[in-house]
């Protein structure tokens, strides 16, 4: 195998467990997409001086209180700007609710707390702070507080114009007015009761992708070209330099069409194809 193909530059990104990943939610997805794009990473550089600190929280989740709007980042589809040096399981990233389809309305309410009759008449309600995964929650200037709940399996982005608290020990009311992605936030609410039900173990498989094995070899196929490597590097990298040796230079070119392809594609994906996987219907 050629030389390149296996170097450590080169192997950084293709090798890690998300690019690899079968089970991605398409909102993670995309953000592997997104952060391998250099401009993109040129506008989060100038950013920095303006962008909020991350502040963990005693509850286990992290707030972020933007003091701007960021229409730098927004161009993006984001909200405001993630580290494209994270991966989708550890960067703080906040879809725009108008790109990504299955952002979920809701309002935060005071917990009911106990009853008169001794009994918690919480036990009905979602609370924030019980949802045993990543919560991450980021306040806008506009006044909404924007909430991701995320793993490996599942992304949840939930999105509340005018919260009636702002504590963690709160609840989420579901607030589906409009016909706009009913369906996309219907199948959200579902993976919401999912998670709170589930208490941190097994949950629907919506939001994923049934066969991710296309966007997997485009990151693999992106990182390789971005680090020197050829459309043969991308074809052994994925098949195999053996299988690839036995055809490779054929009358058929059918390695090297595939990989070509396979490079186009993945550099749409970085550009703008991203932000196509934010409306993808759900399982």
């Amino acid at each position: 195998m050629n030389d390149r193909a296996t170097s450590p530059r080169q192997s950084e990104r293709a090798g890690d467990p998300p690019a690899r990943d079968l089970r991605l939610p398409y909102a993670a997805w995309a953000w592997e997409y997104l952060r391998r794009n250099r401009d993109y990473a040129r506008s989060y550089r100038s950013s920095r001086a303006g962008r909020a600190r991350p502040v963990p929280l005693n509850t286990g989740a992290v707030l972020i209180r933007e003091k701007r709007r960021w229409s730098d980042a927004e161009k993006w589809g984001l909200l405001s700007f993630a580290d494209p040096e994270k991966s989708c399981e550890e960067a703080n990233v906040f879809w725009r609710p108008d790109r990504l389809a299955g952002a979920l309305p809701i309002q935060l309410l005071r917990l009911r707390g106990t009853g008169v009759d001794g009994e918690n008449a919480a036990h009905e309600e979602i609370e924030l702070c019980q949802l045993q995964t990543r919560r991450i929650m980021l306040d806008t200037v506009d006044g909404a507080r924007h909430i991701l709940l995320c793993g490996r399996r599942f992304w949840v982005q939930l999105v509340c114009e005018a919260p009636r608290s702002r504590a963690e020990n709160c609840a989420i009311a579901v607030r589906i007015d409009s016909i706009r992605h009913y369906q996309r936030r219907l199948d959200t609410a579902s993976q919401l009761l999912s998670l709170y039900h589930s208490a941190g173990g097994k949950i629907s498989l919506i939001g994923r992708s049934r066969d991710s094995t296309r966007p997997a070899q485009g990151l693999i196929a992106i990182d390789i070209v971005n680090a020197g490597g050829s459309h043969r590097d991308v074809a052994e990298a994925i098949y195999g330099a053996d299988k690839v040796a036995e055809r490779w230079g054929g009358p058929s070119c059918y390695y090297e069409d595939w990989a070509r392809r396979l490079v186009a594609r993945a550099r749409f994906m970085v550009n703008e194809g991203y932000l196509g996987l934010l409306g993808k219907k759900t399982l």
